[in-house]
């Protein structure tokens, strides 16, 4: 019994001279490889002051990761062209116009984001890898500029060509928000644009003009804003020569926003496969214009906060 007692003792401190035992010191942890940001080809429909300023300020923004293509030539050799880009995965592109997003169109395979497109549902231009920026300026900024202007507007007329279910709701909701009706009707031509416009009056104060040229000729945009004047009525207008018509205020988009919100899709999609998000995503900001002479016209005084937008045709 003693030598086992003289065991355990021997162990016990055999135990308690060993040495400690030391903590392995943690793995480090590999740094996460950089994400390399992807070079994108921004397209260009033709050179006019709606399309290339959006793309000097995008070309601006990206830097040397951004470069600018002009297509010249026809339909068929613009998609002869792209096609080159159709396997490369290290490039997104940015479409401005509708004959560079129709041309981009055939790049299934690589994420397009389209800019300065009204009707894009004509052309089937959505998909997975392929959404748009809104050409529209920010509609909750120009029902908001409205009812400040016009306190007692409460019903607003829009007329379009069909297919812009989702823009139409975004802008009720937007006009809903300033305690304004929205009303909208879906015509088919031109002729039918000034018809449902005169129909429109006796329940509307004003119209909410947006630039669908499959219905809107020029005669017809004279025809209308001359109705609107004779019968006192508030447009807001895409243009300062339909403001010059009688306008009582005009919103234009504002390039810089197009560029950023552009710019926030691509960010968006990198190294995935698609872009997230909605199809569409609306702007932000407006360039906005005020016709004095109207203003006055229309018993309406225009408040100290936008005199600064004042412009008499």
């Amino acid at each position: 019994m003693q030598w086992r007692l003289m065991v355990i003792f021997v162990v016990m401190l055999l135990q308690s001279c060993a040495p400690a035992k030391q903590k392995e010191p943690p793995l480090s942890k590999a740094a996460p490889p950089k994400t390399i940001a992807m070079q994108v080809i921004v397209l260009v429909s033709e050179d006019i002051p709606a399309y290339s300023e959006v793309a000097k300020a995008l070309d601006t923004k990206l830097g040397q990761r951004g470069s600018v293509l002009k297509l010249n030539g026809s339909q068929v050799e613009n998609i002869k062209m792209l096609a080159a880009y159709k396997n490369d995965e290290h490039k997104q592109l940015v479409s401005i116009g509708l004959k560079a997003s129709v041309a981009a169109k055939t790049l299934t395979n690589r994420q397009v984001v389209f800019c300065q497109v009204f009707n894009y549902q004509d052309y089937e231009l959505l998909s997975a890898r392929h959404k748009g920026v809104s050409m529209m300026p920010s509609m909750s900024k120009t029902f908001s500029t409205w009812r400040t202007l016009a306190p007692s507007i409460t019903d607003i007329g829009v007329i379009s060509g069909p297919g812009f279910e989702d823009m139409i709701q975004t802008a009720k909701a937007a006009a809903k928000s300033q305690g304004i009706t929205l009303h909208h009707e879906s015509v088919n031509s031109d002729k039918e644009y000034q018809y449902a416009y005169k129909q429109m009056a006796d329940k509307v104060q004003g119209y909410w003009l947006v630039p669908d040229n499959r219905v809107l000729s020029g005669n017809i945009l004279r025809e209308v804003m001359t109705f609107s004047v004779r019968n006192s009525k508030q447009v807001a207008v895409f243009s300062e020569e339909l403001l010059n018509l009688g306008g009582l205020f005009s919103t234009i988009s504002d390039n810089q926003d197009i560029a950023q919100q552009v710019l926030d899709r691509l960010e968006q999609a990198q190294n995935k496969d698609t872009i997230p998000g909605p199809d569409i995503v609306y702007l932000d900001k407006m360039d906005l214009r005020i016709n004095s002479v109207m203003a006055q016209r229309l018993n309406l005084e225009i408040p100290e906060q936008y005199r600064k937008y004042e412009h008499a045709p």
